[in-house]
Parts: C-alpha cells; sequence; structure tokens
C-alpha cells in the first residue's frame, strides 16, 4: 500500500488477531505504517519499485480493505490487480471497483464483516490447492483485461477516435 492506504489494515485486525490465537499469522506492509495486531507478526518494508513484485511475490494472500465511502469508491483496485498479476488470491471488500476485479469464490473473496474475513483467510490458509486454484484464476483474469497487450489497443483506438473528432 502506501502510508495513506495503510490505515485500512485496521479494518481487518480484529479477524487477524483472533487468526492468530490459533495459527501462525504474519502480516506484511509494503510502503505504509503497518498498525500493531495482537497475536500477528507484523512486518514493515519500504517499498521499493525494484523489490516490490519480489516482495508480493512471497505472500500467500493479497488483502484489499477499504471502508465504504465516496472516496474509496473510486479507487482503481491496482492492489487487486498487482497481487492478482503475481498470482495471488485476494481478500477485498466489495467497495467500487473490487467487485467487478474479484468474482467471489473464483479468484478470491469479498468480504464485509469480520466473521467474512476471518473465515476467508481461513479458508485460504488451510488450503494450499484453493489458493493455488484462485490464484491462477486471477493471473488469467488479469492477462485476459488488464495487462498492456489487451489495454494498450483500447487506448490507442480511443485516442485515435479522439484525433479523428477534432
Amino acid at each position: 500500500g502506501s502510508p495513506s492506504t495503510a490505515s485500512y489494515l485496521k479494518g481487518i485486525s480484529k479477524s487477524l488477531s483472533i487468526l492468530g490465537e490459533s495459527q501462525d499469522v504474519r502480516l506484511v506492509v509494503i510502503g505504509g505504517k503497518a498498525p500493531f495486531i495482537k497475536n500477528v507478526d507484523v512486518i514493515e518494508l519500504p517499498w521499493n519499485e525494484d523489490d516490490e513484485v519480489n516482495e508480493i511475490n512471497n505472500f500467500d494472500i493479497g488483502v484489499m480493505p477499504l471502508p465504504d465511502s465516496p472516496w474509496e469508491r473510486g479507487k482503481c483496485g491496482f492492489k487487486l490487480i498487482q497481487y492478482m498479476a503475481c498470482g495471488l488470491p485476494v481478500i477485498a471488500s466489495p467497495i467500487g471497483v473490487n467487485s467487478t476485479i474479484v468474482e467471489h469464490g473464483v479468484n478470491g473473496f469479498l468480504v464485509e464483516t469480520d466473521e467474512e474475513w476471518e473465515s476467508s483467510f481461513r479458508a485460504l490458509c488451510a488450503d494450499a490447492n484453493l489458493r493455488h486454484r484462485m490464484g491462477q484464476a486471477g493471473r488469467i483474469k488479469i492477462e485476459q483485461h488488464y495487462s498492456l497487450e489487451v489495454t494498450a489497443p483500447l487506448l490507442a483506438s480511443v485516442v485515435k477516435s479522439v484525433l479523428k473528432a477534432s
């Protein structure tokens, strides 16, 4: 994330703490101040463009918790796209474009309550095959809908149509 978005992690602190009572839980935060979470090994890493993808590739699950407010409804879902491009399953709040990017039960989970966050974490932590299947489904979705090979021709056609209209 970033310093401005790291605060969103407080929204999943309770679920992670409960999970940490029964198993080892590690939360890695890149580029922001991590919250203290009881029973969780929280690691802060500085953001570095050269290392970001390698760090994400070491994750098991990508998360994007968001409150439901106008600012967050306008976010672009870039973190989800990054996680899924790296083949990770995701858990996210069903806010804004997150509901378009994440196909619940296919490439990740869309969750709202503490209980849903916790059960989604438990399901993914307990089943490496589920993590792999969802991660692969996410990777395919990113390749088909968000990759440069797909989006560049769309952008080029929009630019060409604007130029023709002027």
